[in-house]
């Protein structure tokens, strides 16, 4: 039987846990080529929710994964082979020929698409790419959306990718672009900054984590319809564990499918406990590793955050954690921060992973309260 908890890649509908608001919000916004910005921090299920609705809407979509582009040449290689593959044509070397202005790319189709430009084309390439969307949504008669991924990291280009990029997209009339960002603070100077070219340039989308009463809901009903059943306590035991962030709580359910799976037996709470600690024994060594990596100041604000104290910048703060200066604990956050150890939600700091603030609190912070 397939395990009905599934983490680390995009899902399908049937195993996406809740966000019915966003969903519909998303599904008006792609209809009325609205432009959408999404954030929140890593593994929220981001390109999960677009994929989805998408899929909903049987809409043409060009799906952009910024992650892995370090140049605008391989943007501008991408966005080619993506429209390709969209484009709906039996002359399609010769319609992609036509369709650029100053570069000429070579393209091979095969089993897969292989796209090429000169460097010396890099720059005229990448801009004429810009304007194939519009140009596929003419061709098709219909909608396009396209999704650029961790967009944040198309900042890594060059100063001028922004500029190029509003300049071109704004006077698409028949394309819905969606950018997706896990680094809330660069993507919040991308489009809420007056000082960037697209600034205001659609609707804002901010993931939160899932409720707990719809998380807890999902949960009982993946474990009841797959034929295991699962005790109250144990689902709240999860959600507190885990603090209802869908990647790790999908992750934890997961692992008790399965055990209890094998072992033809129901989920109680001393399962989740003995389960959570060897998830915790497993990821040890990567732990120590990143604890080892940190600054003094950076270690005592993870301890403080795993013990979610607050008002960080009080007197009584700096001289129970040992501070010399607020400007200390500033240094410190953005270096977390930085490194994706800890993000802020709701004017609050999290560490990222629930299991590596457990790690700490029963390792680190016991030890330092021993210490005095």
């Amino acid at each position: 039987m397939k395990n009905p908890f599934i983490y680390g890649k995009i899902v399908s509908k049937d195993d996406f846990a809740d966000r019915r608001k966003e969903i519909e919000l998303l599904k008006d916004a792609i209809l009325s080529r609205q432009n959408v910005i999404i954030y929140s921090p890593r593994r929220y299920g981001k390109s999960s929710l677009v994929y989805n609705v998408i899929q909903d809407l049987d809409i043409t979509s060009i799906w952009m994964d910024c992650y892995g582009i370090v140049s605008k040449k391989e943007f501008a290689e991408e966005m080619v082979s993506k429209v390709i593959q969209n484009w709906k044509s039996k002359r399609i070397l010769e319609t992609m020929k036509r369709l650029f202005k100053s570069v000429r790319p070579r393209i091979k189709i095969g089993e897969t698409i292989e796209v090429e430009f000169s460097i010396e084309e890099e720059d005229k390439a990448f801009e004429e790419s810009l304007e194939l969307p519009q140009k596929l949504a003419e061709h098709s008669k219909e909608g396009v959306v396209v999704v650029f991924d961790e967009f944040q990291e198309i900042t890594k280009l060059g100063s001028d990718v922004l500029a190029k990029m509003r300049s071109a997209f704004q006077r698409h009339m028949n394309v819905c672009y969606i950018f997706i960002g896990s680094k809330r603070g660069i993507m919040e100077r991308i489009f809420r900054s007056g000082l960037s070219p697209f600034y205001n340039f659609g609707i804002h989308i901010i993931l939160n984590k899932i409720p707990k009463k719809d998380f807890k809901e999902f949960i009982y009903k993946k474990f009841k319809n797959s034929g295991i059943a699962i005790y109250d306590d144990a689902i709240d035991e999860i959600l507190e564990i885990t603090e209802c962030h869908p990647y790790y709580t999908q992750m934890l359910c997961h692992r008790l499918w399965f055990k209890a799976f094998m072992d033809k037996r129901d989920v109680k709470i001393d399962d989740v406990k003995e389960t959570v600690e060897e998830v915790i024994l497993e990821q040890e060594d990567s732990y120590m590793t990143i604890w080892d990596d940190l600054t003094l100041s950076q270690r005592k604000m993870l301890i403080a955050i795993a013990k979610e104290e607050k008002d960080f910048y009080s007197v009584e703060f700096l001289r129970k954690y040992r501070f010399k200066r607020a400007s200390n604990v500033q240094t410190a956050i953005k270096g977390l921060m930085k490194r994706e150890i800890i993000f802020k939600i709701r004017n609050k700091y999290e560490i990222s992973d629930p299991f590596f603030k457990l790690w700490i609190l029963q390792n680190i912070a016991k030890e330092s309260s021993g210490r005095g």
